[in-house]
């Protein structure tokens, strides 16, 4: 059953929180319990939670391994946004990468490139992607705690460290992508960083796949003003491009297929498959 935006929004909270209250969720989102308990019932059904009294908890196949799923959706039309925006970033550049799925799909593409690329990143995934390739790439990480889920190291002191550099790009992708309201999140840290980070780089690259226009987002990151480059895989709805004016819109072309590249999916296997 096609879920209502309330309801995925309420899978999103529970992602992060793993269990809530009744109570708590009829307050986050200003509707009565009996709204909520019916929207429950119908994730209930689809399999998506498993309800307790007085409260809900996701199903255990929906929240194992949050960053392996995102790894393996959309994953072609990652690929695809990865080799295009790659094209755009010079070998000695210095970059900052957010801790998306997109962006392990960059670095992937980035690593075995000659020269010497800095980038600054908060994704222990991204760096290990990026110092793995036995390159001479410079890979520069923040203190702080680090996050299982996706292995990204959160935290003010980690926002502040990252705040002393002007790199030329920053990277980031987003949860979801609002034709009036702009990038969109769900997490409070994701949201604080990427505004943390926006007004230090030369030019902010947003790299998203058009999955993302469909989807319900909490938190607004940004208006579409502070997107300087878009890469994407397919032309963005009317509203979006009205508002993406002064801004390089790139549409990714399709992967080579054979034996080079993955086009139609008989060359060789990337790390991260579908």
């Amino acid at each position: 059953m096609a879920q209502t935006v309330r309801q995925q929004q309420i899978v999103e909270l529970l992602r992060d929180r793993r269990s809530a209250t009744i109570t708590d969720l009829a307050e986050h989102f200003q509707v009565s319990d009996e709204t909520i308990r019916r929207d429950l019932k119908a994730l209930a059904e689809d399999g998506m939670v498993d309800k307790f009294h007085g409260g809900v908890r996701l199903n255990v196949a929906e929240w194992e391994a949050p960053f392996d799923r995102r790894l393996r959706e959309q994953a072609p039309a990652k690929r695809r946004i990865a080799a295009a925006a790659a094209e755009l970033i010079e070998e000695d550049a210095t970059i900052l990468l957010d801790n998306s799925s997109t962006s392990c799909f960059l670095a992937q593409v980035l690593a075995p490139r000659p020269g010497r690329l800095t980038a600054i990143t908060f994704s222990v995934e991204v760096a290990q992607i990026l110092s793995s390739a036995g390159r001479s790439h410079r890979v520069i990480l923040p203190g702080g705690e680090l996050r299982a889920d996706d292995r990204t190291i959160i935290g003010p002191s980690a926002i502040d460290f990252a705040s002393q550099f002007t790199p030329g790009l920053f990277v980031m992708s987003v949860a979801a992508a609002s034709p009036q309201r702009g990038c969109m999140d769900f997490d409070l840290f994701e949201t604080e960083f990427k505004r943390a980070m926006m007004p230090l780089a030369e030019k902010v690259m947003l790299l998203l796949d058009s999955s993302k226009y469909s989807k319900p987002g909490l938190i607004q990151v940004c208006e579409w003003q502070a997107v300087d480059i878009l890469v994407t895989d397919a032309p963005p709805p009317a509203a979006v491009r009205d508002e993406l004016e002064h801004a390089r819109v790139v549409l990714a072309p399709p992967l080579p297929a054979g034996p080079g590249g993955n086009g139609n999916g008989h060359g060789r296997k990337p790390a991260y498959a579908e």
